[in-house]
C-alpha cells in the first residue's frame, strides 16, 4: 500500500526514518514540482489505449459498467436491425416476381 504524507514539522522526519530502519515502512524521497509538471504534461505511451474513458479521472466502476451495458444493448440492436434485412432480402430473392 502507498501513501502519501505531508511532513508539518520537520522533527516528524526523524520519526518516519526510526520506522524505515525498523523494517515497517519504506521511504521515498519526494517527486521535485519540476517533474511532476513533466509527468503530466508528456502522458505516458498507452494512454490511447484508455479509450473513450480517456480524461475521465472521476468515473466510478459503476459508471463503467453501465456505458459498457448501454454499448452493448446498441450493438445487439444493431445487429437485430441486421438481421431482420438479411432476412427481408432473403424473402424478397426467394418470391417469384
Amino acid at each position: 500500500m502507498t501513501v502519501t504524507v505531508e511532513v508539518k514539522n520537520k522533527k516528524t522526519l526523524n520519526l518516519l526514518n526510526d520506522l524505515e530502519n525498523l523494517g515497517l515502512i519504506h521511504l521515498q524521497p519526494p517527486v521535485p514540482q519540476e517533474a511532476e509538471i513533466t509527468a503530466h504534461e508528456n502522458p505516458p505511451p498507452y494512454q490511447w489505449l484508455r479509450g473513450i474513458h480517456a480524461g475521465l479521472h472521476k468515473g466510478s466502476v459503476e459508471d463503467f459498467l453501465e456505458d459498457c451495458r448501454k454499448d452493448k444493448e446498441r450493438e445487439f440492436a444493431i445487429e437485430k436491425r441486421q438481421d431482420e434485412e438479411r432476412d427481408r432480402r432473403r424473402a424478397n430473392a426467394t418470391l417469384p416476381s
